[in-house]
């Protein structure tokens, strides 16, 4: 029993050493000569030939390494040189391999082993093999030598096709909602320009009369409205209110023309898809966008009750509403999908740089897990800092386009730099926590 035993630790221990590690050091060999800063043939390794001070040339040890089998030499003494200059070599290629190890580079090899194609998934094993058996790949030792790391890459680079993909359609949906919001408020914004442009124009008009009326004091002052006098009393007015009438005719249109566009916005797919989860009668109850009949202004001074028609009409009431539903789209909605996106991206690319150094390691399967997470609520978190009033304010003065680019930039970049965003959000919780201790009366800015 005894004899079993130590010939069965013997063999695993040889097989330990002189299977896993031989593996390894040819996968070290194999990443270092494809450096171009460093070559094997100029490495000066130095390691010492058994017990005496005579120092092994590059070439002699890398020969040596390379006559190296397994089973290993059945003398002890040999078998012990061996295991040690497979180690020393071992120990200078992975210093020189930083921050490569052996480990991650059979890992990278693992999760990067080429797969066949969709129609015909056997095509890429069938030319790992011969008459003899298994040729030997880059693949099959990094499967050697670290046998467990396999299913774990495998496992991982499913699940990274799997986010790269979903990343793609995040992306997109992502896209389309940035797109028709930036529309939206560009449509909000100037119809605020043109409502601001129309009462300019108005007052002008109302004080050439005020003053054409006082220079004529026999005449009665004239009550007259700027819709009235600019389109059935127009001949009858002066030169200068006839200009003004004209710069408020191409103001009207405009400002119809806006808030038909707003309407249509809001009725009408695909944008009218932003308005169906909110509460809000814009893009349900009305089913079309259409001027109001006459007697009843552009701007939208007749009461809806009486409208004749349940339709919808382009009416300036409607724009407050739109505004309202495009400011939380700004603030909350957009931030958390760029958050999403920021954290897709800086995982995408964490790990093809991962790649091209060879440091992929089991640990990043568990990170994605952790960073994807981080990532929602990092963009959940931008929202809480605006003000959704003071973004309707801003939208009312025309900068909202600013202000949604801004937002969505914040919560992207905190997605992609999650644990930077935290590390900051730490910094700012012992910042307001700790005000007043030890004296300090430094006010939070």
């Amino acid at each position: 029993m005894d004899t079993s035993t130590k010939t069965e630790d013997s063999n695993s221990f040889d097989e330990l050493i002189y299977k896993r590690e031989l593996n390894e050091v040819y996968l070290l060999l194999d990443f270092i000569s494809g450096r171009p800063e460093v070559h094997i043939g100029g490495l000066d390794l130095k390691i010492s030939k058994g017990s005496t001070d005579e120092v092994l040339s590059t070439f002699d040890a890398v020969l040596h390494i390379c006559k190296l089998g397994y089973p290993p030499d059945p003398l002890p003494l040999n078998r012990a040189a061996d295991a040690a200059l497979l180690l020393l070599v071992k120990d200078k290629l992975s210093s020189l391999a930083y921050p490569a190890r052996g480990m991650t580079i059979a890992y990278t090899y693992c999760f990067i082993e080429p797969a066949g194609s969709l129609m015909f998934p056997n095509i890429g094993k069938r030319e790992l093999k011969t008459e003899d058996g298994k040729r030997q790949t880059r693949i099959s030792i990094a499967r050697e030598a670290y046998p467990g790391l396999y299913l774990s890459a495998r496992r991982f680079r499913t699940l990274h096709k799997r986010m790269t993909g979903g990343s793609v359609f995040l992306t997109f949906i992502a896209a389309a909602l940035l797109w028709m919001v930036a529309y939206g408020v560009q449509v909000t914004a100037r119809f605020e320009d043109d409502r601001k442009r129309d009462a300019d124009v108005t007052a002008k008009i109302y004080a050439e009369v005020n003053v054409q009326d006082a220079a004529l004091q026999s005449r009665p002052q004239s009550q007259l409205s700027a819709e009235k006098r600019c389109r059935d009393e127009i001949a009858a007015q002066s030169n200068e209110v006839a200009l003004l009438c004209n710069e408020w005719s191409y103001v009207q249109a405009r400002y119809a023309k806006t808030i038909a566009d707003a309407c249509t916005f809001a009725t009408h797919l695909p944008s009218s898809l932003l308005m169906l989860p909110f509460p809000s009668e814009v893009g349900r109850e009305r089913l079309g966008c259409r001027r109001r009949p006459e007697g009843a202004t552009s701007s939208g001074q007749s009461d809806r009750s009486n409208d004749a028609e349940p339709d919808a009409y382009a009416a300036q009431e409607d724009i407050q509403s739109i505004t309202l539903v495009l400011s939380t789209y700004s603030n909350y909605v957009l931030p958390i999908l760029f958050g999403l996106v920021g954290t897709a991206a800086s995982m995408i690319r964490s790990v093809g740089d991962k790649i091209r150094d060879c440091v992929l390691a089991p640990r990043d399967e568990a990170l994605a897990f952790v960073r994807l997470p981080l990532g929602l609520m990092a963009g959940v978190a931008v929202g809480l800092f605006f003000s959704p009033t003071s973004v309707a304010q801003s939208i009312s003065s025309g900068a909202a386009s600013t202000l949604t680019i801004t937002a969505s930039g914040v919560a992207f970049l905190a997605g992609y730099g999650s644990e930077g965003f935290f590390r900051l959000v730490d910094m700012l919780i012992d910042h307001i926590f700790s005000f007043g201790r030890n004296g300090n009366t430094t006010p939070v800015k």
